[in-house]
């Protein structure tokens, strides 16, 4: 091919952005799966804290050893969609997945610091979520994403000012409304 041949015109380049941004939404559609399981695993593990501390149970943290299955059963589930699916994975999908392994890690380590930030571990991690979150809405172009993202930060902000037993709740809440609803908006969009 000559270089006159492989140049894109302005409406071809942005009918290809288009299809890519519009495969990618039907893939995250598809794997809408996430934002649900990972939603309701969040909050179980977030109330399950709120209610261990109320009965002054040793170890409430201990609740959050809920997600160790919960990672196996979405590296399992998203194997096997992989090989069901057998199609190539678009460049803005694969972002969208750097983004949301990054922030897995970011969460995993991040309570291992909590004495350096007060154990502020809940604002902290809020606030990291809500950039994960904005950035998949705009990847996605996808609204109630963003939304979920703009609710994210400022209840990760707000976060500072409660206790961590109301902190618990407060992310509860941001879970549900910041990623189950999103969820369930792009399930119900297949």
């Amino acid at each position: 091919m000559n270089k006159e041949t492989d140049k894109l015109s302005p409406q071809q380049s942005l009918d290809l952005i288009t299809s890519m941004i519009d495969q990618a939404k039907g893939n995250v559609r598809d794997n809408s799966f996430y934002y649900l399981f990972w939603g309701w695993v969040l909050i179980v593990a977030h109330l399950g804290s709120f209610i261990l501390n109320k009965f002054e149970f040793k170890y409430p943290f201990a609740i959050w050893l809920i997600v160790i299955p919960a990672w196996i059963i979405s590296f399992v589930y998203g194997s096997q969609q992989k090989k069901k699916q057998q199609r190539a994975t678009t460049h803005l999908e694969k972002i969208n997945i750097t983004l949301w392994i990054s922030f897995g890690v970011l969460a995993v380590v991040l309570p291992f610091f909590g004495n350096f930030i007060n154990y502020q571990i809940n604002p902290m991690i809020l606030l990291v979520g809500s950039m994960a979150t904005m950035a998949s809405g705009v990847i996605l172009k996808f609204k109630p994403l963003m939304i979920g993202g703009v609710l994210f930060f400022v209840s990760g902000l707000i976060s500072f000012f409660f206790s961590s037993d109301q902190q618990s709740l407060i992310a509860a809440v941001t879970i549900a409304l910041g990623y189950l609803v999103p969820g369930y908006l792009l399930k119900s969009q297949k």
